[in-house]
């Protein structure tokens, strides 16, 4: 029982050891591809949940702004309202003021010139 009878046989036996030792190639090759995915998969849900984390921020701080930018309406008509109040009033009652002393200051200086007038004329 001779396994080596000839070459062919010799042939036959390096070409089963060369697709033995290349299934057990792909074989790993697969295995890595495997290994590879998996990684993969695993950054990718990683990465999802990093994007859940950053979208739930983001909405947390969009609510709060919107938040405070219904607030910010309502503070605004306040403030808007006190500005009215205090500054327009008083910039409106000083303005009167000037009005009325410079209605006075015409009155009497027309006044002064017609007494001046028939003053004059009665001199003559």
């Amino acid at each position: 029982m001779d396994i080596v009878s000839s070459s062919q046989d010799v042939l036959y036996v390096a070409l089963a050891l060369c697709v033995l030792f290349f299934t057990v190639f792909l074989c790993w090759l697969l295995f890595e591809a495997a290994r590879i995915l998996k990684n993969a998969n695993r950054i990718v849900e990683s990465l999802t949940h990093k994007l859940e984390l950053i979208n739930e921020a983001v909405q947390y701080m969009r609510g709060k702004v919107d938040g405070v930018s219904k607030n910010m309406g309502v503070m605004s008509s306040m403030m808007t309202g006190l500005v009215e109040k205090f500054i327009v009033g008083k910039l409106a009652s000083k303005l009167e003021k000037k009005v009325k002393n410079t209605i006075s200051r015409k009155k009497n200086s027309s006044a002064k010139k017609t007494t001046q007038k028939k003053s004059t004329s009665k001199r003559k």
